[in-house]
């Protein structure tokens, strides 16, 4: 080969080098901007599409001890463009007698915000359904217990929610879907703050029938004559979250502290029928404390 055919050679091999090279580089920025998978979008663990849900048996859990991989998940995703946070396992503390769901101002990809939410595994049907807790404090909070179930996972939008806004906490906010239809808002009022002190939230759902409780008091009732009643069992979970711009006027300016922490100590499904233990049973509602 010529000098000439050498340096033309020589040449192409620098050029492919540099080519090479650069699209390294390129990989390696994308994958510094790209989610780790862990926190891919993508809906939890068992949620696939399934038209029929076994039913979960009723329980009671006191809160305390590590983390039960059988009988909880500790969300640990995000749906992008969506108005909820990124949910982070690690935003969900373990203590001697609760776990504290904590939020943070923190970005993960589109999100500006991550929270907590701590879910039973299976599905809950028909029953009552008792929380002890104390919400988080701080406006743009919401602190809740709720069952949940959604199209995104093959079946309607049914919930019933249990929910404390950080802009007043001296009100219960309820709600409930019915096949994506939502009644609306609720307010009950507490005669305490519910970020200062620790009380029993139920609801009993019927098939024609929702009651609310706060402590041993009947809050509130709802019949067909509101909206027709949710039908389909969902998941049963608690969280704290944050919303978009769009959720401002309800839950109040996100103007929260960083790390602020709902507390929850017991969750119960006593379903139809039975009469197994609940968290009223060794729960006595006190203005000091749980």
């Amino acid at each position: 080969m010529t000098r000439t055919g050498t340096v033309r050679t020589f040449e192409v091999w620098r050029i492919s080098l540099f080519a090479l090279i650069a699209i390294l580089v390129l990989v390696g920025l994308a994958a510094l901007v790209t989610p780790p998978p862990e926190q891919a979008a993508r809906p939890p663990e068992g949620m696939g599409e399934r038209p029929e849900r076994r039913l979960a048996t009723s329980f009671v859990h006191h809160f305390g001890g590590p983390h039960d991989e059988a009988k909880w998940y500790r969300s640990d995703f995000y749906y992008p463009n969506s108005d909820h946070p990124a949910w982070k396992a690690n935003l969900v503390h373990f203590e001697k007698d609760r776990i504290e769901l904590e939020m943070r101002r923190e970005r993960t990809a589109d999100k500006t915000i991550a929270g907590a939410e701590y879910q039973r595994r299976g599905f809950h049907h028909f029953g009552r359904y008792e929380v002890v807790m104390q919400a988080a404090p701080g406006s743009g909070t919401v602190s809740a217990m709720f069952t949940h179930t959604h199209r995104q996972f093959g079946d309607p939008h049914d919930e019933i929610d249990i929910e404390f806004l950080g802009k007043d906490l001296t009100r219960l906010h309820a709600n409930y879907f019915t096949n994506g239809q939502q009644h609306g808002s609720i307010y009950i009022p507490l005669g305490f703050d519910a970020s200062r002190e620790v009380h029993l939230y139920a609801f009993e759902w019927e098939p024609d029938e929702i009651r609310w409780y706060v402590d041993e008091r009947l809050a509130h009732t709802a019949t067909p004559a509101d909206m027709p009643i949710p039908q389909s069992p969902g998941r049963l979970m608690v969280h704290l979250w944050s919303g978009g711009r769009d959720q401002v006027g309800w839950h109040g300016r996100a103007t929260f502290r960083d790390g602020t922490r709902a507390r929850v100590y017991c969750l119960s499904h006593q379903a139809a029928g039975d009469r197994t233990a609940q968290c009223s049973d060794t729960f006595k509602a006190s203005r000091h404390g749980h």
